[in-house]
């Protein structure tokens, strides 16, 4: 048996549409798999979108017997450099099929080389170069449906990672908020009525100021985590445009003080079942479904809540928490989640116990020294 990795020019758009391919032949018997969607992912390798113009990427693809059985991209986010870890490098859209550890290794390599002689130290894997891009490897909740955008992957991934020396470095977890929970029922009571701030929804008919808003938020309140890196109100525009007709005002959330902005918190209902259907390409009728059907979701979950350091331990955040999640109750629910939370974050992690949340690590992303 030969492994053969062939290096992918993104601008060849038969190559780049088998390797975005792959991975859908790869997992079709994996019934929780779900694809990205396709021209998503297109705008990233080829720099087309905003965010990507600072990466560079290199793809690969390695075959086994004269059929491919993985692809990988290597990638440097010059900004993530700049602000978060110098020397640093990602290895993502990872795919495989069960039983090539070998081919796994090659393929791997060349990417670390190709790294490498680029100025890599470290490498962080599997990393689709950074927030808000996909990133980890599951660890659990093989057989429960995850929570789209973020990747559901099969059992044997890791262990495909780790026997290449590549170390557990940034676990997340997810956290179930019971709404049964005594917990939550004190909080609910305790901060559905908040007078220190004005807690209200994104403003439709003033969407693109409300974005900004949004952004500013993200880049104050989450600048310590390692992932994150700073939005432009471009990339927010970017990134949140496609929310507007489809995301309900009451899952993004904005609170303001003396007329200045001083939390936020995103939320998000679960699109994996109309994501799942699309199988990665999205036409007028996967658009129609999207603005038609999204809000008839029967789970959904918070994305991050960030507040100014002047409000922090004065409950806001629970504040803000209390009017998402009273709106997920409103729909029926008896729960909602609050993820993906680095295992890090002390803080995050107390803060959804507090309100009855049971945790789960749930992915994995590594490191490695070159």
């Amino acid at each position: 048996m030969t492994s053969i990795v062939t290096t992918v020019n993104p601008s060849d758009k038969s190559a780049l549409k088998q390797f975005i391919a792959l991975e859908r032949r790869l997992m079709k018997n994996y019934p929780k798999y779900i694809s990205e969607i396709d021209s998503d992912v297109v705008k990233v390798l080829t720099k087309k979108s905003i965010a990507s113009k600072s990466l560079d990427i290199g793809l690969f693809l390695v075959s086994k017997d004269g059929e491919y059985v993985g692809r990988c991209a290597a990638i440097i986010n010059k900004r993530f450099q700049e602000q978060k870890q110098p020397g640093s490098g990602f290895i993502g859209y990872f795919a495989a099929a069960e039983n090539c550890a070998e081919e796994v290794k090659v393929m791997m390599k060349a990417a670390e080389n190709w790294l490498s002689e680029r100025g890599v130290k470290k490498v962080i894997a599997p990393a689709n170069g950074g927030a808000p891009n996909s990133m980890g490897f599951l660890v659990s909740g093989f057989n429960e449906d995850p929570m789209f955008p973020f990747p559901w992957s099969p059992e044997y991934y890791p262990n495909y990672i780790e026997a290449l020396d590549y170390k557990p470095t940034y676990p997340l977890w997810y956290y179930e908020i019971d709404f049964t929970s005594d917990k939550y029922k004190e909080a609910k009571q305790k901060y559905s009525s908040y007078d220190q701030a004005t807690i209200r929804t994104i403003s439709k008919k003033n969407w693109i100021k409300d974005l900004e808003i949004v952004a500013d938020m993200l880049n104050e309140t989450f600048v310590n985590e390692w992932e994150f890196t700073k939005m432009t109100h471009e990339e927010a525009k970017e990134f949140f445009g496609p929310m507007k007709d489809i995301f309900a005002p009451e899952q993004i959330i904005i609170a303001e003080a003396n007329g200045k902005p001083v939390g936020f918190c995103l939320a998000m209902p679960d699109l994996t079942p109309l994501f799942r259907s699309f199988n990665g390409r999205i036409g007028l009728m996967a658009i129609f479904k999207l603005i038609t059907q999204a809000k008839k979701f029967k789970r959904s979950g918070i994305l991050g809540i960030g507040v100014s350091e002047g409000f922090r331990g004065k409950g806001l955040s629970k504040a803000i928490a209390m009017k998402v999640y009273a709106y997920h109750e409103s729909l029926g629910m008896k729960s909602s989640l609050y993820f993906p939370v680095n295992e890090s974050n002390k803080e995050s992690r107390g803060f959804a116990e507090s309100i009855g949340g049971q945790g789960q690590l749930t992915y994995q992303v590594y490191d490695k020294d070159l």
